[in-house]
């Protein structure tokens, strides 16, 4: 949940605001593209239009600017697809799965460096990776198990152990986005447009849901 701000901002907090997000998404980037090592901070600060100077009083070490850059990470995740949560409360289960699905798939293709980074990591192991479970994986898989349980239980969804169908879930929505220049060489196809985001939301939920439920 976001903290309340005061009603009453100085003219440049917005301004602050925008710069510190295009620094974190251009971290982002330069870490899914480089790996931790690969990157430098003066590259991007250079890519986000700011002063290297900027960043090491902001953020401190690359370090740093990593842990930053993943919490806001999974602070967009949770504002673009976690939050509905909170009105579709009245929505059956079904449809309520259905619609987190879509805007999962969304969230994969805007922000293929969330997948990255991530398998990055994975490979690599160590203590970013275990911070970044601890932090915020963890959290996430805990609030969404329940709800696949309860769909498997009721015939929803494939009844398969439950660890194997999430990560089938995360690998359907993520790897599509993450793989898409191969993908437009390979079959002269472009999961990045709008049409096609759509078309793979609904591929996901045709493959998941049971008893023509997608």
């Amino acid at each position: 949940m976001t903290s309340l701000r005061p009603s009453r901002r100085s003219p440049i907090q917005p301004r602050a605001e925008e710069t510190r997000a295009r620094i974190l998404q251009k971290a982002r980037d330069s870490f899914a593209e480089k790996g931790f090592d690969g990157a430098s901070t003066r590259e991007i600060a250079q890519e986000a239009g700011v002063t290297h100077s900027m960043i090491t009083y902001h953020f401190g070490t690359k370090d740093a600017l990593w842990r930053e850059a993943v919490r806001d990470m999974f602070a967009l995740i949770d504002a673009q697809v976690n939050a509905p949560d909170l009105y579709e409360a009245t929505l059956d289960p079904v449809e309520r799965f259905r619609q987190q699905m879509r805007r999962y798939t969304r969230y994969c293709a805007q922000h293929p460096e969330h997948a990255r980074i991530t398998i990055a990591e994975s490979i690599r192991g160590g203590p970013r990776l275990e911070w970044m479970i601890d932090e915020f994986v963890k959290q996430n898989h805990a609030g969404f198990m329940p709800q696949l349980k309860a769909l498997m239980q009721e015939g929803i969804l494939p009844r398969v152990p439950p660890a194997s169908l999430l990560y089938a879930i995360v690998g359907m929505a993520q790897l599509p986005f993450v793989l898409a220049r191969e993908a437009q060489v390979a079959l002269d196809y472009d999961f990045t447009q709008e049409a096609a985001i759509e078309r793979h939301a609904d591929a996901i939920l045709a493959l998941l849901l049971r008893q023509s439920e997608a």
